[in-house]
């Protein structure tokens, strides 16, 4: 019996203290990203019955101030991603 299983990447999200100036630089770079969670769960009205307020969940909220998807898909090539990587670097040195 063979399998064709195998693991599929969805998401790859890093965590910058600066990241909306990251998401522009790399923009920039012609680097797509994406900010799936601008707004902490908790603070979304769908969740508005629980009764939490900002300051509530503070982990959650930075996280959501903080989470950057960089780009992930099969397709990806090696080069392509140290592409984004190395821009990475070169944000973080200047």
């Amino acid at each position: 019996m063979t399998s064709s299983v195998r693991h599929i990447v969805n998401q790859y999200v890093v965590r910058a203290a600066r990241r909306n100036e990251l998401q522009a630089f790399l923009k920039e770079k012609g680097i797509g990203t994406e900010v799936y969670y601008p707004l902490p769960l908790h603070l979304q009205e769908c969740f508005a019955s629980l009764g939490l307020k900002p300051g509530d969940l503070p982990e959650s909220e930075k996280a959501a101030n903080e989470t950057l998807a960089l780009p992930v898909y099969p397709e990806l090539t090696g080069e392509q991603a140290e592409y984004v990587v190395g821009s990475i670097r070169v944000f973080h040195a200047g």
